[in-house]
């Protein structure tokens, strides 16, 4: 069986083409260098070296075309132990990030992976756009390496989380609409209307944000209709279906129909947490956090 010793011998007599300097460089006995090369071409089935007592060795078309691809062998060996070694520490090898819609609008996704590709230019980085009870599964299973949720009460034993962003929350309107003149909102101005709320099927989120919201004005919660995602709740509310409680980054969008607008006495924020699983490594998480945190 052919071992990375041999080849590398191979190599280093090929480029000094003398026994003599490639055992030395080799630190080994010139015989056991001969010894070796001569194995070698046992094992291949073929001379790789013209020897010569009155000059030195020279390379058979077979040592040439063995060289090159002794070379290649060898230098991927490196490459996979060295991709190996760096995915073990969580700077190499694949990587699966989940993240909500807000959490690209606002900028943050895309700042996070500009500078992990910098920064671990060997990791193969996979964004996923999942809600976050999704995310919170797949990072539970090992499908995700880490995601970009919002805030829950409580989460599955494996998962361990940090704060990473917030965000102002913002009021989108129809261009239609009796409010959509006003420079700012009050919350009673709301009474009476008919909220948008993405992610239907989650528990908590933004319905939470939205009965502070009626508790601030003074009136009941209010009716809603649902839908799965912020795109077709302000594609919906252009069309005069209701408004929406939404984050204040989504005003990045510019959607024809719609206008923003301010609340000057509801200060509610949205938030964003980093989830990941027990047991990844701990220089990306720490990398993705340092990043956030700095100014």
């Amino acid at each position: 069986m052919i071992e990375n010793r041999h080849l590398h011998a191979f190599i280093v007599l090929a480029e000094k083409l003398h026994f003599g300097r490639a055992a030395e460089k080799l630190n080994i006995a010139q015989s056991a260098l001969s010894t070796q090369i001569m194995r070698l071409e046992d094992m291949v089935g073929t001379p790789l070296l013209v020897r010569n007592r009155r000059s030195h060795p020279t390379l058979t078309p077979a040592g040439h075309l063995f060289l090159e691809e002794a070379r290649n062998i060898l230098a991927h060996v490196e490459r996979a132990s060295r991709l190996t070694r760096l995915t073990g520490l969580g700077e190499g090898g694949p990587v699966h990030i989940g993240y909500v819609f807000s959490a690209a609008i606002c900028g943050l996704v895309p700042s996070v992976l500009r500078h992990l590709h910098a920064r671990f230019p060997l990791l193969e980085i996979t964004p996923h756009l999942m809600e976050t009870p999704d995310q919170i599964a797949a990072i539970a299973d090992a499908r995700l390496t880490l995601g970009f949720v919002r805030p829950r009460p409580v989460y599955p034993e494996a998962i361990m989380t940090r704060f990473v962003h917030s965000e102002d929350i913002v009021i989108a309107l129809p261009l239609s609409h009796r409010l959509a003149d006003a420079p700012s909102l009050r919350a009673a101005d709301l009474a009476g209307e008919t909220f948008i709320v993405p992610q239907f099927h989650e528990k908590f989120g933004l319905i939470d944000n939205l009965i502070r919201l009626a508790q601030a004005g003074g009136f009941p919660p209010p009716p809603t209709h649902t839908t799965s995602d912020f795109i077709t709740a302000l594609c919906m509310a252009a069309g005069g279906r209701g408004i929406v409680l939404a984050p204040a980054s989504l005003r990045k969008l510019s959607l024809a129909g719609i206008v923003f607008r301010e609340l000057t006495d509801f200060h509610d924020q949205v938030q964003l947490t980093l989830a990941w699983r027990s047991g990844t490594p701990d220089s990306l998480i720490r990398e993705i956090v340092t990043h956030l945190e700095s100014p």
